[in-house]
This record gives C-alpha cells, structure tokens and sequence, in this order.
C-alpha cells in the first residue's frame, strides 16, 4: 500500500497546476468571444421621424438665414477654409421650436465631412466619422430627408475607409433603408 503524505501530495497540487499553466489558452471564452462578435455586427435599425415645418420665430428664422449665408459663402471657399466656416455653422445656437434645424445641421455635417473624405486621408476620414456617427446613432431617430440619407452614405463611406466594417456595413444598410422609405413617401 503507497502512504501518501502531507508533502506528497502538495508536490502533487504543484506539478498539476504548473503543468496547466504552461497550457493556459488566452483566448476569450466561448462566451466573451461571442458578447465580442455581437459588439461587430452591423447595427441597421432605422428609426425616422418626420419634420413637420415650423412657423420661424424671429430668431428661428434668423438661424435659417445665417445657415444658408454660411452656405453661400462656403460655395466660394476651398479645404480648411471652407470648412472653418461650415463648422461655424455648426456652433450655432438652435433655436427653440425649430425642428428644421436638425435637418439643416446634418446638411452642414454631411457638406463638412464630403470635403474631409474627398481629402483621401485616413485622419480625415476618421474625423468625418467622429463628426456624423452621434447625429446618426442607430438609437437615435433620424429625420425623414434626402438629408438623413446622404449623411448615412458619408458616415459608411467613412466606416469603410477607416476600416470600421460593421459601422460600415450598418449604415450602408440604414441608408438604404431611407431611400426606399423616401421613394416610397414620393410615389405616394
């Protein structure tokens, strides 16, 4: 019969968990590698709304002048310039009781991020993300406009160039989503 004693069985324990060590796999479990591949997936729900136009207040319509001023003056602009004053148009303050606004805003961040992805480059392109992936958080609801659709064609544009493939992959989805939606509301 083999005795086993106290010291045995403790140079046992340690060759058992030395030798496990030595094979310890890093990867994720199962289950963190999937929560891992649900965080990757395209996201393309689509929630719209409609912008019911306003009455201007005074200071409403003050706000939609000085868009479309900014507009104008950036047609004769080029590069940093141009979107120095596009930006411009972006710090201003939204007005209460303006839901035109949100549609003029995504105008002024799809015109900013255009000429950020025409540059080419890969900073650019992520700052062009950065500027239109809040304004078109999936789990926000969008304004029904040909605005909403160009803005989610750049953000996917930019998605792509950034490497970003589901961001990519959902937005491109979203915006076609819209399209349809927008062609749908035209045939009417």
């Amino acid at each position: 019969m083999n005795a086993t004693t106290p010291r045995t069985l403790l140079a046992g324990a340690i060759v058992l968990v030395l030798s496990t060590l030595g094979g310890c796999d890093e990867s994720p479990s199962p289950r963190e590698d999937a929560a891992s591949t649900r965080a990757a997936e395209p996201d393309a729900r689509l929630q719209t709304h409609e912008i019911v136009p306003s009455t201007p207040t005074a200071q409403g319509l003050r706000y939609i002048q000085s868009v479309a001023s900014i507009h104008r003056e950036a047609d004769d602009l080029r590069g940093d310039d141009q979107v120095a004053l596009l930006e411009q148009g972006l710090e201003l303050a939204v007005p209460d009781g303006l839901p035109e606004a949100e549609v003029l805003r995504l105008e002024l961040a799809s015109r900013i991020a255009a000429i950020w992805l025409e540059d080419g480059a890969a900073q650019r392109a992520e700052t062009a993300k950065d500027l239109l992936a809040p304004m078109l958080e999936p789990s926000r609801s969008v304004p029904l406009d040909r605005a909403s659709a160009e803005a989610l064609v750049l953000l996917g544009d930019a998605a792509t160039r950034t490497g970003d493939d589901a961001l990519a992959a959902g937005t491109y989805a979203r915006s076609i989503r819209m399209m349809s939606i927008l062609r749908q509301e035209l045939e009417r």
